[in-house]
Parts: structure tokens; sequence; C-alpha cells
């Protein structure tokens, strides 16, 4: 038994004169997968934020170079990359001189692996707090629910951070396999629990 995505082996054309090795092949892997930025500051202190990417919200499975596995659902986002080159990372003026080719197939996935995916993306998935920081969503949930006992949470800010959580648990893989996971299962219950104060 599995659950199904889609196997996508991609390829990034470019000019000849452009290699591989070039800024310009690095910014679409991070436009599609997103990265990690390191700040340097000249007191010695080095700070790390997370920069999203396409696949940034979609669980995913990557079996090679150059092809990624992803829930049938989050195909769109995806393709609307490869053809504009609209991604959160880089705001470009144009797509630029360069093109995507794909090939897709219907691809069964092990639960296992799904699972396993499934808890990476909560690993990687940021929001921005009411506060202006940057935290891992699944930690950000637990902090709003315990604030939530003493009554002390921002109506506005819980309906977007919900409306996030909301476009995480909505693909197939989690509907499907959530509750093998106590890690999964404890973030679908803290959004349940939460979803519950708002009107």
């Amino acid at each position: 038994m599995g659950v199904k995505g889609y196997f996508i082996q991609y390829k990034f054309i470019l000019p000849e004169q452009i290699k591989h090795s070039s800024y310009t092949y690095q910014k679409l892997f991070r436009a599609l997968y997103g990265y990690t930025q390191a700040v340097f500051k000249s007191n010695g202190k080095t700070y790390h934020y997370p920069r999203a990417g396409v696949l940034s919200a979609t669980p995913y499975l990557r079996p090679g170079k150059n092809c990624v596995i992803i829930p049938e659902g989050n195909f769109q986002g995806l393709l609307d990359f490869f053809k504009t080159g609209r991604n959160p990372t880089h705001v470009w003026k144009g797509k630029g001189d360069w093109k995507a080719v794909y090939y897709m197939n219907e691809k069964t996935v092990d639960e296992k692996s799904a699972v396993e995916a499934l808890e990476s993306l909560l690993d990687r998935y940021y929001i921005v707090t009411s506060s202006g920081r940057k935290e891992k969503i699944a930690s950000e949930l637990n902090t709003i629910l315990t604030k939530s006992k003493t009554g002390s949470v921002e109506k506005a800010y819980l309906k977007i951070l919900l409306n996030d959580v909301k476009n995480l648990i909505s693909s197939d893989w989690f509907k499907t396999l959530h509750s093998q996971s106590e890690k999964l299962n404890t973030f679908y219950s803290n959004y349940k629990k939460l979803k519950a104060l708002v009107p």
C-alpha cells in the first residue's frame, strides 16, 4: 500500500555561455527548493535566514539528481515556475533566458517515505510571527496553543497561522498518513484545538 504522487524529472536549459557552476544556475535551484541565507556581521556573529522556494510548502522526495516526487495536488505551483519563473525566493524582473523541460509520470510512494517527507516539511517550513520573527510552523503552533490557555492570542494572527497550517495539511499524503506519525498527529491535533477558538 502507498500514496499517489507524481515523479517529475526536470532539466534547466540555459544559454551555452552560462556554466552549471554559475550563480544563475544556483539561483534556479534556490528558487525551486529554497535555501538558508547566512549573514555575517562585523561583530563576528553569523545569522541564518530561511528563504522559501517553490517547493517549501510541499512534501517532496528527491530520489536522484534533477528529479522530485510530490503529491498529485501540488504540481501546479511547480508547473507555473517552469513556465514563468515566478517564485518566492527571487524577484526577477523577467523570467530570464532559460527554460525548463520535464518528464512526469504517476508514482506510488511507500507510506514510510511519504511520512518522512511530511515530517521534513514541518522541519523546514517557517512562518513570520506576529512579532516579525521567523519560526518553524510546528513550534509556533505549539507556542500559540500554550498562549491560548491564558487568553492572550491575537485573533487576526491566529487566522493567518491557521490558514498556513491548512495549506500544509490539505495534501492527500497528510490526510492519509498523519495518524502514522506522532509528530504529524500532534501538529494536526494542535491545529484542531486552535481552530476551535476561531468563531
